[in-house]
């Protein structure tokens, strides 16, 4: 893996500047990206808005110390995948195993050798970065870069989950390409392949951050819409029907418009699974097709 491609940020955190200003001159001379923080509150601090491939932890620090701060780190969703190293003169077995317990994958003792310390870093990193590529191959299709069917199910259940839990309500999008098969006819699989890319990508760019949309089938997709009723779900959909409408896919000279007829649910008290928001939402879409087709329906 080439390092300088896309360069990894690593997090320093460590009260001696002596120490801190050779790991980030070590490692900015490597093809690595460094921010540098002495105290544990005020890298947690840029932590609350960054995402680094690496923190390098210094254990004895003022204020919290580096197991404090790797437990913090591990209980956040976010960043619990960030590989923590562990720096100390302390290398009594008591501490290292403190340290992984904690959330530490390596532990590397002060005063450190440069090669060594350059060596783990990149090696974890890369482990990173394999680990998100297959994360992203397990979870993204590959066609559209959207969520693929399966994760977009695992999903929608953890959202059904948790409307029950805490009594709250979403909503879900049916949406089909209209005519696709003649799409495919006319302009062969190729054509087909770049309506299906562009959809995709007008729809996920009008939703919200919090909303997920999925490729369910060949020329379905599916959107989660957490916290939203109904009426809100149908003003989201009347406007990716429209910025679908108003999208021309070029191809071979051509362009091809398109248009989606889509279906809008809200879950309801009685639901047992997400099967049956599932076959309201499937259900209005029919009838939106069947109604003439680039349009709304909700059930």
């Amino acid at each position: 893996m080439d390092l300088n491609d896309g360069k990894p940020l690593i997090l320093i955190v460590e009260d001696s500047v002596i120490n801190s200003k050779l790991c980030e001159s070590l490692l900015q001379k490597n093809g690595f990206n460094t921010e540098v923080y002495t105290d544990g509150e005020s890298a947690l601090e840029f932590l609350s808005k960054n995402s680094p491939d690496l923190i390098l932890l210094d254990i004895i620090m003022p204020g919290i110390d580096g197991y404090q701060f790797s437990e913090s780190i591990k209980a956040n969703p976010r960043l619990s995948g960030t590989p923590v190293i562990f720096l100390s003169a302390m290398n009594d077995e008591e501490s290292i195993i403190k340290g992984f317990k904690s959330g530490g994958v390596d532990f590397i003792t002060k005063p450190f050798r440069t090669q060594e310390l350059l060596a783990r870093t990149r090696t974890h990193v890369e482990l990173k970065r394999a680990k998100e590529k297959l994360l992203q191959l397990a979870t993204t299709d590959e066609l559209t870069g959207i969520a693929n069917r399966r994760y977009f199910m695992d999903r929608l259940n953890s959202e059904f989950d948790r409307a029950k839990r805490y009594e709250s309500k979403y909503s879900m999008l049916m949406i089909d390409i209209d005519f696709f098969k003649s799409i495919n006819d006319n302009y062969g699989h190729k054509g087909g392949d770049k309506v299906l890319q562009s959809a995709a990508s007008v729809m996920k760019k009008s939703l919200r951050t919090s909303d997920l949309i999925g490729r369910v089938g060949g020329e379905e997709f599916s959107v989660i819409l957490p916290e939203t009723e109904v009426k809100a779900a149908i003003f989201i959909a009347e406007r990716l029907r429209s910025r679908v409408e108003e999208t021309a896919v070029k191809h071979n000279d051509e362009e091809i418009l398109i248009t989606v007829s889509i279906g809008v649910s809200q879950s309801l008290n009685g639901d047992q699974s997400v099967d049956d928001i599932y076959i309201r939402s499937d259900s209005a879409m029919y009838n939106a097709k069947k109604n003439g087709r680039n349009r709304v329906e909700s059930n």
